[in-house]
Parts: C-alpha cells; sequence; structure tokens
C-alpha cells in the first residue's frame, strides 16, 4: 500500500526546500530535564554522533537511531553530518500559516473577503490506497498562487474583471488539497489569452491534487507543448512529476517506463536545466514507490557507506518509511524498527519482534543486535543469561557500553542479584564526571533503588540535570537555552521566578531532586523518616528548605507534632522573615492556637504542599504568589506530578525505557503501609483555602483584638482566589473581616473574590 507520506515524502524535500522551523511558541515554566533528549550530553548533540551514545532508548528519533547503528557497525561521521542529522527532514513542521496568511492578503485585495473554509469533499475517484488520506498542499501552493496573483494585479490592475476571475478559479483549485471539490471552469476563446493559460495550469494542478495524476500528467504535458505559454517550461518539469506519482500508483512496466522515461527527457533538455537538480530526487521517489525492497536496500548501502550521500537527511528518511511497516528490507532498518517497537503499547510483550531480535543477534553476534536483544530481555528469559556475559564482554571505550551495562544492572536486580548490581553501579558511579549527566542520572535511578538506608538514599537522590529556560529569540520564538545564563537575556517573567536562586548563580547547575527520588518519598517513606532525610549530611542547602517546607507542611496537616517541631527548627532558618511566626508556632500550646498559627504561616508560604516536588518545584519564592500554580494543594490533586489513571506514579513518561518506581530495601513493609495510610489521609482534606477557613475563620470571630486576625482573613481571601477556588469560604472570610474589623488596613485590601 503506497502511503501519503510514502508518495510524498521526497516531494517535500523537493518542492519546499522546508526550513528549519520552531518547535515552540509562546510562555513556558523553566524544568529542570533529568535525562536529556540525546541521552548523555545536555549542552552539546555532537559527542552522540561521535560515539558517545549514552544509554540508548526507543525513543530517539530515526536519525540518532541509523546513527547509532552506524557507529556501533564501525562507522564515524564528521560534525558537518552531524549538524545535518540533527536538523529535522521531511516531517519537521513547516510555517503553513505564514503562507496561507500571505495568499489571504493577497487575495482579499481582489475578493475583499477572507478564503472560504476549508472544507472536505468526498473521496470520489482518488486511488483506493489513497483515498482515505488528508490532502493538504504544500506551503509551496500557497506560495505560488500569491506570488502569481500579485504579478497578475501588477499587470492587469486589482480591479479587472479576468484577475477576479483568476483569483475565483484558484479557491477552486485550493480547496481541492482537502478533498475533491471541484475543477476551474474552462474558458471561451474570447477570455484573454494569459487568463486562459492561467486557466489551463490551475486545471492541470487541481487535477494533480485530486490524485489523478495520469491526467494531471496529460494536462502539463499540453501545456509543456504550448511555446505561447508562460508556464511551459515548468509544464513539462510538473508532467515528469505527475508520471512518477502515477507509476508510483499503478505500477505496470509500462507506466514505471513512461515515468522514467518522462525524467530522461528533464534531464537530456539543456533548456531544462533549473530542474536537473530535482531529477535525482524524482527517481529515487519513483523507486521508493515502486520496488520498495530494492531502494531500501540501495539506501542503505548508501548510508552505510564510508563517503556517505549528500541527502544523507532525506534518505534516512526514506529509508525509515519503507520499513515502517516492519518489512525488514535490510539489517539497518529492521534494527531501527524492532527497536522503536520498545515504545509501542506491546513494548517487551510483542513476541514476533522479539523472536526477530534473538534470531539476528545468534546468527550475526552484531553489536547492534546485542544493545537489542538486551533491551528486549526479561530476568527470566532463557536467553538473558547469555545476553548478559556477551554484554559483560563489551569493552568500556564502546559506543554501546553505557546501554549495555544499563541493562545488565536492571536485568541483576530483577534476578534478585542487589548485591552485585550495587557493586556495579559504584564502579560505574565512583567518578561522576566520567559519566555524561544523563547517563550518570540513569545509574543513580538505578542505585537509588538499591539504597541500604537514609544516609544512601540522600546520596543518590540529588542529581545534576539539564536546565531548560526558553527564551524568545528576534522572531518571538521561545528556544530552550542551558543555564549559566546572562541575566541580560532572561525575560522580566523569569527574572521574578529565578532571580532569587542564588543556588543557580554556580557555575555548574546544581543538584535537584529527580521523580523517583521526589514520588518515593511521598509514596513509600512515613513521615519520621522523611525528617530524617530533611536533616541528614550533605543535603544540599536548596532542597532541604524546600523538602523540608513540604515535610512541615505535610506533618502539620497529619498532626504530626513531634515531626512538625523537628521540621520548624530545620526550616525556620530560611525564611527569617516570618522570625516572629515561627517562635509563636513555636511557643502555642493549646490545640486551636497551634492550628492557627500553623495556617498562618501555611498562609504565607503558597509553595507550601505536603507532597515532594522533583526539580525546581514551586518556580517563584516560597512566600510569593508566582504567576504559574499550582500554589498550596488542592482537593483533587494527585500526590505525584505524573501518574496513572489509578493515581500511581509514573516516571519520565517519554524515555522509553522501563523505569519503576521502586522502594528500596531498608523501607520496610510497615514503612509502606504508614506512607500509603497517610496520603490516604491527606487526600481525605479540603484543599488549601477551605482547609485554612476552617481554621480562621472561628478563630478571628473568636480572638476579634488579636492583631493577626485581619490579615490572617485577607490571605484566606487571597488564597481563595490563587490557591484552589471556593467561593464559599472566600465570602465567609470576606463577611467576618468587613463586619467585625472595618477599621484594619488588612479590610480596604480585601476585595471580592467569589
Amino acid at each position: 500500500m503506497v502511503t501519503r507520506s510514502a508518495v510524498r515524502l521526497t516531494l517535500a524535500f523537493l518542492l519546499c526546500g522546508i526550513a528549519t522551523a520552531a518547535w515552540a511558541t509562546g510562555e513556558y515554566i523553566p524544568e529542570i530535564r533529568f535525562v536529556t533528549r540525546s541521552g548523555q550530553d545536555p549542552k552539546n548533540d555532537l559527542p552522540f554522533f561521535h560515539g558517545r551514545l549514552g544509554v540508548l532508548r526507543p525513543t530517539f528519533d530515526d536519525n540518532r537511531l541509523y546513527a547509532a547503528y552506524r557507529l556501533m557497525m564501525g562507522g564515524a561521521f564528521t560534525d558537518a553530518q552531524a549538524q545535518e542529522l540533527l536538523k529535522p527532514c521531511c516531517d519537521a513542521p513547516v510555517l503553513q500559516r505564514d503562507v496561507e496568511e500571505q495568499w489571504s492578503a493577497v487575495r482579499k485585495r481582489v475578493l475583499g473577503a477572507a478564503p472560504p473554509e476549508k472544507a472536505s469533499g468526498s473521496s470520489g475517484s482518488r486511488p483506493p490506497e489513497l483515498a482515505a488520506l488528508d490532502v493538504t498542499c504544500f506551503p509551496q501552493a500557497y506560495r505560488t498562487a500569491a506570488d502569481t496573483l500579485t504579478q497578475r494585479i501588477k499587470e492587469h490592475g486589482v480591479n479587472d474583471a479576468a484577475v477576479r476571475e483568476w483569483t475565483t478559479a484558484q479557491d477552486t483549485v485550493l480547496s481541492n488539497c482537502f478533498g475533491e471539490t471541484a475543477v476551474p471552469s474552462a474558458l471561451t476563446a474570447t477570455d484573454a489569452a494569459w487568463l486562459k493559460a492561467d486557466r489551463a495550469y490551475q486545471i492541470a494542478t487541481t487535477y494533480f491534487y485530486r490524485y489523478d495524476y495520469a491526467r494531471a500528467a496529460e494536462l502539463y504535458a499540453a501545456i509543456g507543448q504550448d511555446t505561447a505559454s508562460p508556464w511551459r517550461k515548468l509544464g513539462r518539469y510538473l508532467a515528469a512529476r505527475a508520471a512518477v506519482h502515477a507509476a508510483i500508483v499503478a505500477k505496470t512496466p509500462e507506466s514505471i517506463a513512461a515515468a522514467q522515461k518522462a525524467l530522461d527527457g528533464i534531464a537530456g533538455d539543456a533548456a531544462l536545466a533549473e530542474y536537473h537538480g530535482d531529477v535525482p530526487r524524482l527517481a529515487s521517489m519513483l523507486a521508493f514507490g515502486t520496488r520498495p525492497q530494492e531502494r531500501a536496500q540501495e539506501l542503505a548501502k548508501a548510508v552505510l557507506g564510508a563517503e556517505l550521500p549528500p541527502t544523507l537527511a532525506v534518505d534516512i528518511h526514506d529509508l525509515r518509511d519503507l520499513e515502517r511497516t516492519g518489512k525488514r528490507y535490510t539489517d539497518v532498518g529492521a534494527w531501527i524498527y524492532d527497536v522503536n517497537v520498545l515504545n509501542s503499547e506491546k513494548g517487551h510483550q510483542n513476541a514476533d519482534v522479539k523472536a526477530d531480535v534473538l534470531t539476528r543477534w545468534r546468527d550475526s553476534h552484531a553489536l547492534p543486535w546485542l544493545v537489542a536483544a538486551i533491551m528486549f530481555a526479561e530476568p527470566g528469559d532463557g536467553d538473558t543469561a547469555d545476553i548478559m556475559t556477551a554484554a559483560q564482554a563489551i569493552d568500556a571505550k564502546s559506543p554501546a557500553y553505557h546501554t549495555l551495562a544499563w541493562h545488565r544492572v536492571r536485568l541483576m536486580i530483577g534476578q534478585g542479584k542487589a548485591d552485585d548490581a550495587r557493586a556495579e553501579l559504584d564502579r560505574l558511579l565512583a567518578d561522576p564526571a566520567a559519566l555524561p549527566e544523563g547517563v550518570a542520572n540513569l545509574m543513580s535511578y538505578q542505585r537509588l533503588k538499591l539504597a541500604r538506608d537514609v544516609n544512601e538514599y540522600v546520596k543518590f537522590a540529588p542529581r545534576r540535570g539539564e536546565f531548560m529556560l526558553y527564551v524568545r529569540d528576534e522572531e518571538g520564538y521561545a528556544a530552550p537555552i542551558a543555564l549559566p545564563a546572562p541575566a541580560k537575556k532572561w525575560g522580566r517573567s523569569y527574572e521574578s521566578a529565578l532571580g532569587w536562586r542564588s543556588e543557580l548563580s554556580q557555575k555548574e547547575l546544581p543538584l535537584y531532586l529527580d521523580a523517583d527520588a521526589a514520588f518515593g518519598m511521598t509514596a513509600f517513606i512515613p513521615l519520621p523518616m522523611m525528617a530524617q532525610v530533611v536533616v541528614a549530611p550533605g543535603l544540599p542547602a536548596h532542597i532541604k528548605r524546600d523538602l523540608g517546607l513540604a515535610v512541615w507542611t505535610r506533618a502539620v496537616l497529619l498532626d504530626d507534632a513531634v515531626t512538625a517541631k523537628a521540621m520548624t527548627d530545620a526550616i525556620a532558618p530560611f525564611f527569617p522573615q516570618f522570625a516572629d511566626d515561627w517562635k509563636a508556632y513555636r511557643n502555642a500550646g493549646e490545640a486551636d492556637r497551634k492550628a492557627f498559627e500553623a495556617a498562618f504561616l501555611l498562609l504565607k508560604l503558597p509553595a507550601a504542599r505536603p507532597y515532594a516536588s522533583a526539580g525546581l518545584g514551586y518556580t517563584y519564592k516560597r512566600d510569593v504568589i508566582g504567576l504559574f500554580g499550582p500554589r498550596w494543594w488542592s482537593s483533587d490533586e494527585s500526590p505525584f506530578e505524573t501518574a496513572d489513571d489509578g493515581g500511581n506514579p509514573l516516571l519520565c513518561t517519554d524515555c522509553g525505557l522501563p523505569l519503576p518506581l521502586v522502594a528500596p530495601p531498608f523501607i520496610t513493609d510497615k514503612d509502606k503501609e504508614t506512607a500509603k495510610s497517610d496520603n490516604a489521609r491527606l487526600r481525605k482534606l479540603a484543599g488549601a483555602p477551605t482547609y485554612f477557613g476552617d481554621i480562621v475563620i472561628p478563630w478571628a470571630k473568636a480572638h476579634p483584638n488579636d492583631p493577626r486576625s485581619a490579615e490572617a482573613l485577607y490571605l484566606v481571601v487571597r488564597a481563595t482566589h490563587y490557591g484552589d477556588q471556593d467561593s464559599d469560604t472566600s465570602k465567609a472570610a470576606y463577611d467576618v473581616l468587613h463586619s467585625r474589623f472595618r477599621g484594619s488596613p488588612w479590610t480596604a485590601k480585601t476585595p471580592k473574590w467569589f
């Protein structure tokens, strides 16, 4: 079956000369990424293409997987080749909107209205293998239409009836990009010669967009024979292009021969020199669609040879598309396809693909297939022991070394060989500087699962990641850069969010908790043990501050006075502006006063929530209502930033690696049950504003002379606006404030937020 991508993939490169478009725009929250996109170095992608592959993952794009295969087979890349592979190819997002707006603006000068809505027509007589596919015109279609109309306006005037007729017909042409609608009507002998020539081109192009390639080829060929047509040369070229498409659909010897003859005619005509560069690409496209196995083998030979082709990125794209259905025409194509399957719904459970991987490894003992075999291996499989032995024999200088080491450890742990896995990881992590950060973090993930006590947990939980700060360039696009970065590059919102973080002023990005550590704290570790983590030696100060605030909040909500006191002593120095409030909290004796003092502090700390956070956590200062939430906690929130439908935590959902959240061995079953019970109690609590209101409103009514009552009511109303919204609590606090504290400056500050 010929897919749309198969028909058009080389054509995309051929027609559009696609520029690399920005991948994202808009405002983004800064983030720490612990498992890099490239798998090894967050700041420089080139080492990947020189053999520093990190831990290979099935989520890598086709270019990276191809590069990994070539490198593991002893090949190499120049920096220029690596840069080409780093650029998006034929599936890159293009500025379709811009060219459509360009067409719309020129069109409006003539017709005075916006173009008609895009409406899908019927599939009509399209080839069956293409009829169900969505059809969109390349940007070049809109660009050509806009440029041609601009020229016709210049030549004949914006109010000319023929120009208006041309514009209306072009609407009809473009409507066929989204389904068969209509064909522009033929003109009469009395119409202007230029309009008749343009109409012939419009009609031929309409048939091309309708996938009636044979008819389009005939019409373009006729244009090519018309010596008076301004479209003559382009018509001859497009006739060849349409013939190629027709041959791909028909796949008959006659159609293939006709297409090749048309291409030879273009290549042999000096008058068509401007199109000679496209002939090899069209020939490649013809081979792609009519003899896929041979073409795949040609491409594999080219991209694995000593001298790489100048069209490397396009050739990789074509090869991958030929192999996408699992035909396995080539070894490299089979490897990319099989590894990709690990990122599918079946993943390791795809028995057919797993069998193919194991067969190819046994038959070839090639390094790429050893890597694929260990990626598919499960601890209890019959082949696992042999695979692990083969992996252990691979030299540390091999581009596959870190991938094999990571999966060997994974399998050891699955086989219950914790001591062996721990020793191997300690050896690998002994010199963190020798490991790329992406590799070190993945190894630390494995090591954290094997932590034997709190001190080991604290040692392997903090990690150095990739700081993603999105800064707008001169074209308005938000591009990620890595810190440290000159402050002058920061947008105003980023300055207010990040300028207070003294840890970011270091030359090297500081350590933060990754998701497995943060989620593991919440999922498995009981509250008193959480406090031990906070006060353990070696925990970076900024992690101690943020984790301590979470543990103190948790202790307050769970009425654990002992842990709350310990955390007060640990974190109060980080918030000296609230020294009097911390003192009042420590000294409070009665339960209602203790609850009020805690609520009063929590109301001033919108970053407070009873769950540990990964990465930067709450972006702004702990006591600042920032632009981004969430603030405090909500009544229906998950304790984890990413979770499945059942509320179970998910780690690195785009990594493509088996990363289950596992409790380290020092945490007992009783500990896990306690943590589970604590989380269940927390989930039953109201959202933060309601929780605060239930404490503060009765206190303010009972203590009208307490100078802090009015401020606390104001803070409750503020929380109902910026936190979990609660109109009833907001109104109740507002009413008490305005009825009992009329002279307070806090009353004047408090708007109606209900």
